[in-house]
C-alpha cells in the first residue's frame, strides 16, 4: 500500500511496516514509498514491542509515528563512538 494512502487510513496512529519499498534519495536517505501494514495502534509501547520481536528475527520492518510527514523520509547514520580506557 503506498504510504499516502496508509496515512489516510490510520490517522494519527503508530504504524508499524513490513515489505518495505523505499526510494533512495543519497546514500544514507531513503524515502518509504509504500509498505505493508503490520499493525496501527495508538499505543507507542505495544508498537515498539512488536518492531522488536519482528527485528528479532532478523525481519526488515520500521514504524512512524503519528507525525511523521507524507514524505516519510528515513536517515541511516552510523554509529560513532568513544572508547575510554579506565585506569
Amino acid at each position: 500500500m503506498k504510504w499516502t494512502d496508509i496515512q489516510k487510513k490510520y490517522p494519527n496512529k503508530f504504524i508499524l511496516l513490513g515489505d518495505i519499498i523505499e526510494e533512495k534519495i543519497s546514500n544514507t536517505r531513503f524515502k518509504i514509498i509504500e509498505g505493508n501494514v503490520i499493525e496501527a495502534s495508538d499505543d507507542d509501547k505495544k508498537i515498539r514491542n512488536t518492531y522488536r520481536k519482528y527485528r528479532k528475527k532478523g525481519i526488515n520492518v520500521i514504524y512512524s509515528l503519528p507525525s511523521t510527514s507524507s514524505d516519510f523520509i528515513v536517515e541511516n547514520v552510523p554509529f560513532k563512538g568513544i572508547i575510554v580506557d579506565e585506569f
